[in-house]
């Protein structure tokens, strides 16, 4: 090993060490990282007997190019689903873009600034991420980087290989279309940029290879225009605000003071070590911010107009150009510089992706392989007659879990099978055991906690992970509980609590209640029940924090219909608005308790004075009685967005 680096030059040296040391941090404890809920979606879409039934109902429904998902088909087909084998091509492409931006960037400006922006791609945690995930990530960001180095000998360097070159921009170009949409726009935007600094004698050659690149993808149309035609992911993906890039920047750089600081110093050290920019330099760092700044602008008005597609992961293709655009200006070509520099980043960055940003402990505790190994060992030690489970999971997820940990003889209730008006509540009803263990996801009604506390009162153990949470309940009062609730108002109407405002006293009768000596009843025409109102900040303490609503309500025999709302306002205007409906937890003629909760983590805070409302709205105007009205605030999960968000303490 010494002698092939003495072998090598200073950059070769470098570029070695930097691909090594980021094929390690995506190879880290390969057959243990987890799949991702995107790639189970892409598994299970992997089981069909014939190619044109994957087309039909494995592709179309899904929005993304058919290229990964027929790679899918065919490695699960042959090699069947494994983590280490599914990903291991994902890494690979990762660990090659490593070497395509360093090759880039020497081409494009100095091996410098390849060498700084190949370091950032290999030691981020954003690159590093979507290497370890078998999606059209890292495939497109390899893709979309091959297009870009035969782009740029084919129009800078035409002397050299041609028609070999335009045939692997050709290729390279047409992936990019099957690989995800935005992997080809990104192909189109180099495409045109092309036509701006080709040469004359070689224009009509580019137009044509441009031109293949569309037939190649003619086969495709019309499945682009079938998923067009069913829209985006807006079920899931909020609308972007005007805020979203410059989350997205803090998000690429860790949200850390300490690479934002390594950012200065390094833009400081390319000042300090300034030459005058030849021109074609300058070219690229204008190629390279449009390159970075177009597949935002169009994804962020087509998000706002049309349907949402706008999501940091569609942005990995064009990041690299954001680096190129801070570091372009190192003119430096000396060995000891470029040593520094590789060092330096290193040794800021890779302790943030694993400290700071805590990456191999939640990346690779994935919330359902969590739950399911939380919940066997809650069995285990309470006893399966003493402990019932119910999972608001995927079934056919967490089937894969229940294999792979060898525990297929547990028995697990689905929140997804209590289909009816109160299904939760009248299983809870019927559970005769002394303890509940309780898995969720983020996609999870927040009220389903509340509504357990009703039945088990006594938490003993909460488990957080990024993308869900573990709970045991007790009914029983243990030694130790672990009470989240830190925050209480109860509206009992005995009399009412002042901090619920004016209520009409007269409303508080003893003739007809639902517990304790007075209920409150809303009379024929009454619109609005007595309202909550309290600023958010004196409410709450973290962002994580939940707030539980319920209220008991009885219901005569016909009953159109009302809501719970809570709702989140900044000076008047609603930034969060939820109601439940009334008449799903309780059916007319009938009392019961209803609920709902919000996660604060799920709304937008940079507001000036924000303040919490609930309420009953009763826009038809029908007489109820109403009682026990709660406000609680619990701790939430403080890594439920860890990936994507500032990371909080695990518990």
């Amino acid at each position: 090993m010494p002698k092939l680096f003495r072998r090598l030059s200073a950059d070769d040296a470098l570029i070695t060490i930097i691909m090594i040391i980021g094929a390690l941090l995506r190879l880290y404890r390969l057959s243990e990282i987890p799949f991702t809920h995107d790639e189970f979606s892409a598994i299970l879409r992997t089981g069909f007997a014939t190619f044109h039934d994957l087309i039909e109902k494995g592709i179309k429904i899904d929005g993304h190019p058919a290229g990964v998902q027929v790679f899918l088909y065919y490695m699960v087909k042959y090699f069947g689903v494994s983590e280490a084998v599914l990903k291991a091509p994902f890494i690979l492409f990762g660990v090659i873009s490593i070497w395509l931006v360093y090759r880039i960037g020497k081409d494009w400006f100095n091996s410098t600034v390849g060498l700084v922006v190949a370091s950032f791609v290999a030691f981020l945690q954003f690159p590093v991420m979507y290497s370890q995930i078998a999606r059209p990530y890292a495939s497109g960001l390899f893709f979309v980087l091959m297009m870009v180095f035969f782009w740029t000998r084919v129009i800078f360097h035409p002397q050299r290989k041609y028609y070999l070159n335009l045939a692997g921009y050709v290729i390279s170009g047409a992936l990019c279309t099957y690989n995800h949409h935005f992997s080809m726009l990104f192909a189109a935007m180099v495409g045109i940029s092309g036509l701006f600094f080709c040469s004359a004698d070689k224009m009509r050659k580019y137009v044509a290879g441009g031109l293949l690149i569309v037939v190649l993808y003619l086969p495709h149309l019309p499945i682009l225009l079938y998923q067009l035609g069913i829209g985006g992911i807006e079920g899931w993906l909020s609308k972007p605000g005007y805020n979203f890039i410059f989350d997205y920047v803090q998000y690429i750089f860790h949200f850390s003071i300490y690479i934002y600081l390594l950012i200065i110093i390094l833009i400081s050290l390319s000042l300090y070590w300034y030459q005058e920019i030849p021109p074609v330099r300058k070219k690229f760092i204008l190629i390279s911010l449009i390159w970075f700044l177009m597949p935002y602008i169009i994804g962020f008005i087509y998000s706002k107009y049309r349907s949402s597609v706008l999501q940091y992961s569609v942005l990995l293709f064009s990041f690299p150009f954001l680096l190129f655009v801070l570091f372009g200006f190192f003119k430096t070509e000396k060995a000891l510089h470029k040593t520094i520099l590789v060092a330096l980043i290193g040794l800021i960055v890779i302790p943030s992706l694993i400290i700071e940003r805590q990456h191999y402990k939640l990346f690779y505790h994935d919330a359902y392989r969590e739950i399911v190994v939380e919940s066997k060992h809650a069995v285990d030690s309470l006893g399966i007659n003493r402990c019932a489970v119910i999972l608001d999971t995927k079934k056919d997820i967490n089937q894969y879990y229940l294999e792979k940990l060898t525990c297929e003889a547990l028995t697990f209730n689905y929140l997804e099978d209590q289909a009816e008006i109160g299904g939760l509540a009248i299983w809870l009803d019927s559970c005769t055991t002394d303890f509940l263990a309780f898995g969720s996801l983020t996609s999870s009604k927040s009220e389903n906690y509340a509504m357990m506390m009703e039945k088990f009162p006594f938490l003993i153990r909460h488990k957080s992970y990024c993308g869900g949470d573990f709970y045991l309940f007790s009914r029983k009062k243990p030694e130790k509980p672990s009470g989240e609730y830190f925050y209480s108002s109860v509206n009992t109407f005995e009399p009412s609590s002042p901090d619920w405002g004016w209520v009409n006293d007269k409303r508080c009768i003893d003739s007809l209640t639902l517990d304790g000596k007075k209920s409150y009843v809303n009379d024929l025409g009454s619109e609005f029940s007595p309202a909550y109102t309290k600023s958010l900040r004196d409410l709450i303490r973290t962002e994580n924090d939940v707030i539980d609503v319920s209220v008991d309500v009885r219901l005569p025999p016909v009953f159109p219909g009302a809501w719970l709302v809570a709702s989140i306002s900044s000076e008047g205007k609603d930034l969060k608005w939820s109601s439940a409906a009334i008449n799903d937890f309780v059916k007319p003629g009938h009392h019961g308790t209803v609920f709902i909760s919000l996660r604060i983590s799920d709304i937008d805070l940079r507001h000036h004075r924000l303040m919490f409302n609930t309420y009953i709205w009763n826009p038809v105007k029908s007489p109820y009685l109403m009682d026990n009205f709660k406000v609680r605030v619990r701790s939430g999960n403080p890594v439920i967005y860890g990936l994507y968000r500032k990371v909080g303490e695990i518990r």
